[in-house]
């Protein structure tokens, strides 16, 4: 019997085109940037049309030594209340050194507590039938690329807050003897914010940490929930921060979606010596604020026990110096007496 996988990389940060195989190395030719910038999408906001226009499709890009690396710029898509229609563009790139037949396909998903798409035949917030994708499929060459527009067409009387489609560009795995077939793909989320009452409300929640440490660094990890109707970006100047002594730390950039749950964690580097309560704190959009404490203990026990073997070592050196001193002094009296009597 023959099974088939699908292998797919999502794309969920605005940055860089993401690279689906090692050693891919910086094009010749400028790779159009994500429209959204790094760190500063607000929920609502919406992207502008990526920094190309009618690109010549005889432009070039390099390759790495690999069958399949497909990349796709931009990384994702906002659409922001005002664009109930427009169409938006996606620039795909072949980095490998196989030809690939891609083909697109608008899909439903949910936000998985990593950050990863969870796709799904049908999920909350579906937005697969507001999106028509042209073309459909494509063949690449090896360091070829082709645009693909997703023209958006928000419904009469949706509801409000942000709904989500991704599209996943699909490369079928070839025929071979192998009893399992990786399909292999790259998905770029879209999400669109349907105008109306906006909920923008974010809570954290299990502030884990260990209680007892030697030194750091020290693992962080909460969860964040989105109990609104728009999804949540901590990035940049927005980025979840650790208060706490000892050295600031800081989330990883990341996004809640709308009705989701992250799970985050970070790094942070306490004090020698501490009874330390790290806190993190989300500010929602109506000010108010929730704040989730932990508690850790610092206490260096190796440095105490090189400092105590370092003490008991001078303490027997002068024990043995004082030893020896009062035995050169009694030799020396003894020899004054001996030489007395004589």
């Amino acid at each position: 019997m023959l099974a088939t996988a699908t292998l797919l990389w999502a794309c969920t940060a605005p940055a860089a085109p993401a690279v689906t195989a090692p050693g891919t190395t910086t094009p010749t030719t400028p790779t159009p940037t994500t429209a959204t910038p790094a760190g500063s999408t607000p929920a609502g906001s919406s992207t502008t049309t990526p920094p190309w226009s009618n690109p010549a499709q005889t432009t070039s890009y390099s390759t790495v030594p690999a069958g399949f690396s497909l990349t796709v710029s931009p990384t994702r898509i906002v659409v922001g209340p005002q664009e109930s229609t427009g169409t938006h563009e996606v620039l795909v790139v072949n980095r490998g050194q196989a030809r690939a037949t891609v083909t697109v396909q608008e899909r439903d998903f949910v936000g998985g507590a990593d950050g990863s798409l969870v796709f799904q035949e049908r999920a909350p917030y579906s937005a697969s039938e507001w999106v028509a994708v042209s073309p459909t499929t494509f063949d690449l060459g090896p360091g070829t690329s082709q645009v693909v527009r997703a023209a958006v067409a928000v419904p009469p009387a949706p509801e409000p807050g942000d709904h989500q489609v991704a599209l996943v560009f699909l490369v079928e795995a070839g025929v071979t003897e192998a009893n399992v077939r990786v399909n292999r793909g790259v998905a770029t989320p879209i999400y669109i914010t349907v105008s109306g009452p906006a909920h923008d409300f974010s809570t954290i929640t299990d502030l884990a940490a260990p209680g007892f440490v030697l030194d750091g660094p020290v693992r962080l990890s909460a969860k964040v929930h989105d109990e609104g109707t728009v999804h949540r970006d901590f990035r940049g100047p927005t980025a979840l921060r650790v208060s706490a002594s000892g050295e600031s730390a800081t989330f990883p950039d990341f996004t809640v979606l709308r009705g989701g749950t992250r799970d985050i964690s970070t790094d942070w580097e306490p004090p020698l010596f501490c009874v330390c309560y790290p806190s993190v704190t989300v500010t929602n959009a109506n000010g108010v604020t929730r704040t989730v404490q932990a508690q850790v203990v610092v206490v260096p026990l190796h440095l105490i026990g090189v400092v105590l073997g370092a003490l008991l070592v001078l303490w027997l050196a002068y024990r043995l110096a004082r030893r020896r001193y009062r035995a050169a002094v009694a030799t020396a009296a003894a020899r004054v007496n001996e030489s007395g009597d004589a």
